[in-house]
């Protein structure tokens, strides 16, 4: 390509910008929220001075007004390089309100044999983990998640921030 014919195309590239700088302000956010139109709720809990007291149940207040279509739901987990355990016990119970509920015992593998971290950051870790995959909620309403960890050490230091994520699935499709 010749001089002359960078020069022209990249004012004409300016030129497009400059005259439609009013349809890129309005496309830009459309852009960055394109990527999340599936999920139905997102939330995180921050904990002070990232200790997580033993009594301290995270609540998370979940609407479903679709019964029909499938969804998934994450854990989303931060801590700090204080954390020395390479997992997380944790008691979770959901229910739709003032009806049954579930609970669940899960642990969470933070980190190999070797004490590698899985996740990405440097000082403080980010991990999404897959929590109900292909849920298909019975009922609408409101429902209620409640998350307190099952470590012996109280409070447990090194835990940041504690997250739920409800997605609808693509297809309904299991």
């Amino acid at each position: 390509m010749t001089k002359n014919k960078q020069n022209s195309l990249l004012f004409s590239l300016q030129e497009i910008i400059q005259n439609n700088k009013v349809i890129l302000l309005f496309l830009f956010p459309s852009l960055l929220t394109s990527c999340t139109f599936n999920e139905i709720f997102y939330e995180f809990y921050s904990f002070p001075y990232s200790k997580w007291d033993k009594k301290t149940a995270i609540q998370f207040e979940v609407p479903v007004k679709d019964i029909s279509i499938f969804y998934d739901v994450f854990f989303e987990l931060r801590h700090t390089n204080t954390y020395h355990f390479r997992n997380l016990w944790l008691v979770a119970n959901y229910r739709i309100l003032n009806k049954n509920s579930r609970q669940d015992t899960i642990c969470i593998e933070l980190a190999n044999r070797f004490g590698e971290w899985y996740g990405s950051g440097i000082h403080l870790r980010s991990y999404v983990f897959p929590y109900q995959l292909n849920v298909q909620y019975p009922d609408t309403g409101t429902y209620i998640y409640s998350i307190h960890h099952g470590m012996q050490e109280n409070p447990l230091r090194g835990i940041s921030d504690f997250g739920l994520r409800v997605v609808k699935k693509q297809s309904n499709k299991k």
